[in-house]
C-alpha cells in the first residue's frame, strides 16, 4: 500500500487512456511516461528529439552501444555487438511509433550481455526523453529520490540550507540560508556543486539535487563544492518567511521569502501593524528577491490586499483546452498605497505572478533585475514502479495576458552584487519619494 502523498497529481481520468493499447509489458514505466507526455504536456513535442534523447540516455548506461545519425536517409543506426537496428525518423508519426522505437532499442540492448539492469536502462531512456523535451522544469525522479520528497507526517525532515540553480552544464549554489549547516560550513554563493553523496551533480536535475539535500534530522550528507568536501547534517528548516524593515520617512520594506501556506495572512498582519505606527505608512517596498514561489492562493491573497479587486492570474492548460482564473473579489485595504517591487533573477513562479498582476493593475513599478521566468503549472505523477514524473501541464498568464515563462523585465533596471549598500532598495525608495 502506498503512503499518503502531499503532492499534486493528474486527474485519474487520464488513467483510462492508458488501457487498450498493446505494449511491451517489461517497459511499462516508459509506456506511462510516453502517454503522460502525449495527453498532458504543455507544449507540442518534437518526437524526433524525444527519440534522440532516449538514445542518449541509453548511451549513458550502455556506453558500448554505437549510435549513428545519418541525414541521408534520415535515420538513426543503433548497433549493439553484432546486431544492428535502423530507426527511420520520418516514421515517427505518433507517440505509439516513438514508444515502439524506444522499446526496440531497449530490447536490443538487453539481448546482449552484459547489459545494464532493466530499471536502470528504462529510467535512462526516460531521463533522456525528459532532457530533450524542451522544458527545463519537467523532471524524472527515481523512487529513492522521490521518496525523499514525500511527507507522511511521521518523520521530522530537515535540510542543509542550500538553494541551487543550473548555470550552463554546472549546478551552482544560488543561495545559502543564514545559520544553516551550509552557512556554518562556509559554502559560498555561486560555488560549483560537484557531487552529492558520491553522485555527479551534473547528472541531477535541480529537484533531484534538492531532494538529496533533505533528510531525517541528525543524519548527514556529503557534498563537494569547488573541490572541497563538506559533511552536512540535516537541520530543522527555518519557517520564517517574512522580514520587515521599519519605515524610513514613512516607507517600509516587507521582504517575502516565499509563498508558503499562511503567507497572505501574515502579510496582512504585518501591514496592519505598520499602518498603526505613529505617522502611518506612506509607501511600501515589496521585496521579492530570492523568492522561489510557493502557493498561488497565497500570492493571490497578497495581491488582493494591494489592488481594487479583479483578475490576478490565468492558467491555460495544454493545447489551450482549459483556462482557469484566480481573482480577488473585493478591493484591498492598501489599494492606494504607493508601491514598488524589488526583483532579481531568483524571483520565480508565484513571485512573478504577483509582480505582473500588480504591474498590470497599475499598482507598482518593478526595480532590480529580470526575473527567472518559471511560468509553468506542474503536477507530480507517481508511476507504477514508485518513480515519479514532474510534468509541466499549463502556463500562467498575467491579467492582461502576458506570459510569465519569458521572465519579467523591471521598469527600472538596477544591478547589485549583494555587497555593501543595497542600491536596489535605495532606488525603490527614491522612486516612491518622487
Amino acid at each position: 500500500m502506498r503512503r499518503p502523498v502531499l503532492l499534486v497529481f493528474l486527474p485519474l481520468l487520464l488513467l483510462g487512456y492508458f488501457g487498450g493499447e498493446s505494449r511491451a509489458a517489461e517497459f511499462a514505466t516508459l509506456h506511462e511516461v510516453v502517454r503522460h507526455f502525449q495527453v498532458a504536456f504543455v507544449d507540442r513535442l518534437n518526437l524526433s528529439a524525444l527519440l534522440y534523447g532516449g538514445l542518449n540516455g541509453v548511451k549513458k548506461v550502455a556506453p558500448k552501444v554505437k549510435i549513428q545519425i545519418l541525414t541521408s536517409p534520415d535515420v538513426y543506426e543503433v548497433q549493439v555487438g553484432a546486431k544492428q537496428l535502423t530507426l527511420d525518423k520520418n516514421a515517427l508519426f505518433n507517440f505509439t511509433a516513438l514508444e515502439k522505437a524506444l522499446v526496440s532499442v531497449g530490447n536490443l540492448v538487453e539481448s546482449q550481455k552484459p547489459a545494464p539492469a532493466h530499471a536502470e536502462l528504462e529510467h535512462a531512456i526516460i531521463r533522456g526523453m525528459v532532457e530533450y523535451s524542451g522544458d527545463p522544469w519537467t523532471a524524472f525522479l527515481d523512487s529513492d529520490i522521490y521518496n525523499r520528497l514525500l511527507d507522511d507526517g511521521t518523520t521530522q525532515r530537515g535540510d542543509v540550507g542550500l538553494s541551487l540553480e543550473h548555470s550552463g552544464i554546472d549546478l551552482r549554489v544560488l543561495d545559502v540560508a543564514p545559520d544553516s549547516p551550509a552557512f556554518k560550513a562556509g559554502i559560498p554563493i555561486g560555488g560549483k556543486l560537484e557531487r552529492i553523496q558520491g553522485k555527479n551533480a551534473n547528472l541531477l536535475s535541480d529537484l533531484e539535487a534538492l531532494a538529496m539535500l533533505r533528510g531525517d534530522i541528525g543524519k548527514a550528507v556529503e557534498v563537494v563544492v569547488n573541490g572541497k568536501k563538506h559533511p552536512l547534517s540535516f537541520a530543522p528548516e527555518v519557517v520564517k518567511n517574512i522580514e520587515v524593515d521599519p519605515p524610513r520617512n514613512g516607507i517600509a520594506r516587507v521582504h517575502l521569502l516565499n509563498f508558503r501556506e499562511g503567507t497572505g495572512k501574515r502579510f496582512k498582519e504585518v501591514m496592519q501593524k505598520l499602518s498603526g505606527l505613529e505617522g502611518g505608512l506612506k509607501g511600501l517596498v515589496l521585496d521579492l528577491r530570492k523568492n522561489p514561489g510557493g502557493l498561488v492562493t497565497e500570492g493571490t491573497e497578497v495581491v488582493g490586499a494591494l489592488i481594487g479587486g479583479g483578475k490576478v492570474v490565468s492558467v491555460v492548460s495544454a493545447r489551450h483546452t482549459r483556462t482557469e482564473v484566480e481573482e480577488s473579489p473585493k478591493p484591498g485595504p492598501y489599494q492606494s498605497l504607493p508601491l514598488a517591487i524589488l526583483t532579481d533573477h531568483r524571483s520565480a513562479s508565484v513571485s512573478e505572478i504577483v509582480c505582473l498582476a500588480l504591474r498590470d493593475h497599475g499598482r507598482a513599478k518593478l526595480v532590480g533585475e529580470k526575473t527567472l521566468g518559471k511560468g509553468t503549472v506542474q503536477v507530480v505523477i507517481e508511476l507504477m514502479d514508485g518513480s515519479a514524473l514532474k510534468l509541466s501541464t499549463g502556463r500562467y498568464y498575467s491579467p492582461k495576458g502576458s506570459p510569465l515563462y519569458e521572465g519579467i523585465e523591471p521598469d527600472l533596471e538596477v544591478d547589485w552584487n549583494g555587497q555593501g549598500q543595497d542600491v536596489q532598495l535605495e532606488k525603490a525608495i527614491a522612486l516612491l519619494q518622487k
